[in-house]
This record gives C-alpha cells, sequence and structure tokens, in this order.
C-alpha cells in the first residue's frame, strides 16, 4: 500500500523498511514502488530506503549496516561538468552544429590504445593513472579522487573487455547556460548567462558489468547455501566477509575505470574543441551508481548520485547542489518538462538552467 504523504512524495512498507518515493505522479509512484521493495528486504538494512522515479529513469539508496548486496546497485558512471571560457555566441558556430561536431570531433581524434596492463593500473589509479599519460590536467585531480579498487577483484574477462571498449565514445552533451538562479553560488563555476558548458558522462562499460555479475554469482552462490542470513531473493554478503570486501574492490576498480574514460573524453574534447570552445574548465564532478562505505554503512545506489549538502552535479539539464536528502542521493535524471519536483521535495537546490544549442535563449 503506497499512501501520497506530500507534494511529489509517496509512502509505504517494505519488508524490513519504509519506502520513501519521490516521484511526478500517482501512476508513476505505484509502478516505481513495486521496483524498490526488493531493496527493503536488504538484511542490516536502515529505514528507510529511497527512490527517485519519472518517465526519464528511476532509481533508489539503501543503506545497510551489515551487508552488501550486488543485485542493488548500477555499474559506476562518472559525470562531469566543464565550462568554457566564451560564450556560446563568440564561438563562430552556428548554435545547431555544436551538438553534430563533436561526435564528428571525436571520431578524428587520436586516443591511446591501453594494454591490460594498461586498464589495471586506470582500475587502481583512475584519473591519477590518465593524469600520468598526460591525458587530464593536475587541478582536475582534486574532483576526481580514486577509491580503493582492486583490478585483482573485476577478473581477466573484464580486463579484456576494458581493453575493447576503454576508448568507445561516450556522452558529451552541449549547451548554454541559460537562466542564472544563484549568483553567489555559480561565483566559482565560471557559469554565466550564455556561456558554452560540456556534461560529460562515462561509464565502466563491460568491465563493469562483467566484474558485477561474477561478484554476484560468487555471493549468490553462498547465499543459497545459507552462509550469509540473506534469502535467495536478494544476494547479500556480509560486510567483514571476503565477498564483500572483494564486491568494493571490484566497484571500485570499475569506478575508477570510469574515471579513466571520462579523462580521456576530456582530453579528447580539450584537443578537437579547443580551437573552438577555448579552455574548457572542469568545474563539478560526481558518481551514479555503486556502494558507498560511510562509515561502516553501505550506500547501495541504484542510477542515483552521490552528492551531499552543497555537492554540484547536473540533473536533468539544471546545474544542481545537493541537499544531503535521501541518504545524500539526488536523481540525475529529470522529468519531461524540468527538476522542479525533485526542488520542491527538497532532494536539491536549482542553480542554473542549461539549454540545449538548438533551443538557447
Amino acid at each position: 500500500m503506497v499512501e501520497h504523504a506530500a507534494d511529489y512524495e509517496w509512502r509505504g512498507e517494505g519488508d524490513a523498511a519504509e519506502v520513501v518515493l519521490y516521484a511526478t505522479a500517482e501512476r508513476a509512484a505505484l509502478s516505481a514502488f513495486e521496483h524498490l521493495l526488493p531493496a527493503a528486504t536488504l538484511p542490516g538494512v536502515e529505514s528507510p530506503v529511497y527512490g527517485a522515479a519519472s518517465p526519464e529513469g528511476i532509481g533508489w539508496v539503501a543503506v545497510s549496516g551489515t551487508h552488501a548486496a550486488p543485485d542493488l546497485v548500477s555499474v559506476p558512471t562518472r559525470g562531469l561538468l566543464l565550462v568554457a571560457d566564451a560564450a556560446l555566441d563568440d564561438l563562430g558556430v552556428q548554435p545547431g552544429e555544436i551538438e553534430r561536431l563533436i561526435p564528428h570531433r571525436l571520431k578524428e581524434a587520436r586516443r591511446p590504445r591501453l594494454t591490460a596492463a594498461g586498464i589495471r593500473g586506470l582500475c587502481e589509479a583512475g584519473a591519477y593513472g590518465a593524469a600520468e599519460d598526460g591525458l587530464i590536467e593536475e587541478e582536475d585531480l582534486l574532483l576526481l579522487d580514486p577509491l580503493p579498487g582492486d583490478a585483482d577483484a573485476i577478473g581477466r574477462r573484464a580486463i579484456s573487455a576494458g581493453s575493447r571498449d576503454w576508448d568507445l565514445l561516450e556522452e558529451a552533451r552541449a549547451h548554454a547556460v541559460g537562466e542564472v538562479l544563484d549568483d553567489r553560488a555559480l561565483e566559482g563555476l565560471g557559469l554565466e548567462r550564455g556561456t558554452f558548458a560540456l556534461v560529460v558522462t562515462a561509464g565502466a562499460g563491460e568491465l563493469g558489468r562483467l566484474a558485477l555479475s561474477g561478484h554476484r554469482e560468487r555471493i549468490a552462490a553462498r547465499s543459497r547455501g545459507g552462509d550469509f542470513g540473506a534469502g535467495d531473493d536478494l544476494p547479500a554478503a556480509p560486510a567483514e566477509s571476503e565477498e564483500a570486501a572483494d564486491l568494493m574492490a571490484a566497484l571500485g576498480a570499475a569506478a575508477n575505470f570510469a574515471d579513466g574514460r571520462a579523462a580521456l573524453l576530456v582530453h579528447a574534447l580539450r584537443l578537437e574543441l579547443g580551437g573552438v570552445a577555448g579552455d574548457l574548465s572542469l568545474r563539478a564532478a560526481w558518481r551514479i551508481g555503486g556502494i558507498e562505505d560511510r562509515d561502516g554503512s553501505l550506500a547501495h545506489r541504484m542510477n542515483l548520485a552521490a552528492a551531499g549538502e552543497g555537492e554540484v552535479l547536473v540533473s536533468g539539464g539544471i546545474v544542481v547542489a545537493g541537499t544531503g536528502k535521501m541518504s545524500g542521493s539526488v536523481p540525475p535524471f529529470g522529468v519531461p518538462e524540468d527538476s522542479l519536483p525533485w526542488e520542491e521535495a527538497g532532494l536539491l537546490e536549482r542553480w542554473a538552467g542549461l539549454d540545449p544549442p538548438e533551443g538557447k535563449s
């Protein structure tokens, strides 16, 4: 049973925890609630389990003080906000050409190939490893700290997959800064109305999927044997177990690999668009998915970004800051209109709008 608790907020009881769901409409809430219920069966779950749902996406965060569950997380992804030192009107390129220019330029960019040893290095050093190869600037590393990760925890098949798709194009969306809602907050981001900005997304790809599925199978086998105090429906390993430690090491390695891919994409964008956009500065970075160790409690995120109070990311084409609600999580996806429902629900604060070049205001 789901009850409408407040604007854009619904609540219901799960197996071991309350479920608090933020959604744009009752139909979306009812559908999403069923997807969130397994998260409320997580052993050691700390109530409530939070979720967010819209036609553009669905995600949740479930925190446990005792167990790690691979089924409750998405493969780690890195999001970045790059800001040019020029206004879109000054670039000498028609607005509608920007989106078509980016993939064309990136296809022509020279991207270094990596051996298995290079992939392993990225899994453990992340963007710091990319910096050693000259793929990212030293000042960018302030926003790209690596996680504890072990390449041995992801397996040979995952390493091979990483070698194959390491330099595949990811996503880079071009924008012009539109409405500025908080001038003071944006002072350090270099965002002014009309400024050219890029939102970049890079994931761990097949490497991350293989690593996660491998540990899921291992933990499921132990769960079926009754060793972990978790049921068959939701395989989960005790936080102090070797299986949980290996899962965390694999997720950390996948997150670091995503950072390496993001660094490569930023490098290519700077090389290929430098003559058009000038300097592209990294202004914000956020992680989506994975498991975060917070002083012994494990926050499992499915398609949600880790963003505490005042931490910046892009949600649905809007530059926002987290409020710390929803266990320090924010939906990076918006709604068809804008991200107003997430703000009304207290999940984030809107700082500036990002207009697509075609709809530049």
